[in-house]
């Protein structure tokens, strides 16, 4: 009897035990073969993103300054002010590609009355440092509050939580005429080299109330952008895919002549109470196939780009007060490198890099240039 009793534990560890390297082996498989792990590094060109209301926030307002510690966006100087830090940017890193948002609330603070001196100015620094610049224009914009629509758009339409804007045939018509006017401005601008329709415009916004826009609206942008400039330069619609069964991307594909995404791959989490950063895009079969979906795009005659790639740390708090001495575990100059790896296992032929402001704070805020350094090596291939 006991002879039997000790077969039958023994059965049942050598089961586990079984059943333990079959699931490790299951485990080896999934990563080995996801293509995160097996596509190869592209030659992309790597760019930066860049908004001056970040610059300022960053690197001119005090945390907990309430409001003598904002700056006002209509100051004397500002339009050069912005120049300055961009042109520093491409100077420091070497950086040859930039991607600006034209902020409605900005270019048009008064009903068919445009200023466009700050977006002209860092059109400049574009120029001067013999770099090319990818401009979005719509409601949606770069940074928080996402959606930048002027208070006079807004007059005669009934915000509500979670609404479409786009579906508001007022507010719709307001932004279509400014769309139009902004890119007849700018279309004689040689640097500029592509737009973008919106700004990740299939999602709807966290930060502004979840209001979203319309696939329709955003494809009229696009065809608005097109109609006004003569010299036919690609229009790309970019979307914020989290998981495998958002076939959005696709729709982006169809309507734009350029398929683009945003990229972060570092999340925050927690396990048991305790902080943990998670490489989401090791989660194997739940995450969307962006290798696949460049393929895609080349197979109808577009490209695929990565217009926004996680290059700063993700926080809830007050990006301030991160410094060397109060690091970050989302993210460091070492993982944003491979961040860097997996944009370009995407076979991506340009990846815009997110947090260029960042970088630029912990240098003169902290005198850490590791951040620019790590954007140069990125740009420059090492």
């Amino acid at each position: 009897m006991r002879l039997h009793r000790r077969w039958q534990v023994a059965g049942i560890a050598g089961g586990a035990v079984a059943a333990g390297v079959l699931l490790a082996g299951q485990l080896w498989l999934t990563l080995a073969l996801q293509w995160t792990n097996r596509e190869p590094l592209a030659n992309s060109a790597v760019g930066l993103n860049f908004s001056c209301d970040q610059a300022e926030y960053l690197l001119l307002e005090e945390p907990g300054g309430g409001p003598d510690g904002y700056v006002d966006d209509g100051r004397p100087g500002r339009a050069a002010w912005c120049a300055g830090v961009l042109g520093r940017l491409l100077e420091l890193t070497g950086i040859r590609l930039v991607r600006l948002s034209v902020y409605w609330d900005e270019v048009e603070r008064r009903e068919g009355e445009f200023d466009f001196s700050a977006v002209e100015a860092q059109l400049d620094a574009v120029r001067a440092a013999g770099a090319t610049a990818n401009v979005s224009i719509g409601m949606k914009g770069q940074r928080h509050p996402e959606f930048y629509i002027p208070a006079w758009a807004l007059a005669g339409v009934e915000v509500r939580d979670g609404m479409v804007l786009s579906e508001e045939p007022l507010l719709r018509a307001r932004a279509l005429r400014m769309v139009a006017a902004v890119t007849q401005r700018l279309a004689e601008r040689p640097e500029i080299d592509s737009w973008t329709a919106e700004n990740e415009g299939y999602i709807a916004s966290h930060r502004a109330r979840k209001l979203s826009l319309g696939r329709d609206y955003v494809a009229e942008v696009a065809a608005t952008i097109r109609a006004n400039d003569p010299l036919g330069r690609p229009v790309a619609i970019n979307h914020a895919q989290h998981y495998v069964m958002d076939r959005r991307w696709r729709d982006a594909l169809a309507d734009g002549d350029v398929l683009a995404q945003s990229l972060y791959p570092r999340r925050n989490g927690s396990v048991l109470g305790r902080p943990v950063v998670v490489d989401i895009l090791q989660l194997g079969w739940l995450m969307p196939n962006y290798a696949y979906q460049a393929r895609v795009a080349r197979a109808a005659g577009k490209q695929f780009w990565i217009t926004e790639l996680q290059a700063e740390p993700w926080t809830d708090g007050d990006a301030r007060l991160i410094s060397p001495a109060n690091r970050s575990r989302n993210l460091s100059p070492a993982t944003m490198e491979k961040n860097v790896e997996y944009a370009r296992r995407t076979g991506a032929e340009r990846i815009y890099l997110w947090g260029a402001e960042w970088w630029l704070y912990q240098l003169e805020r902290y005198g850490d240039g590791s951040w620019v350094e790590a954007a140069r090596r990125a740009a420059a291939g090492d």
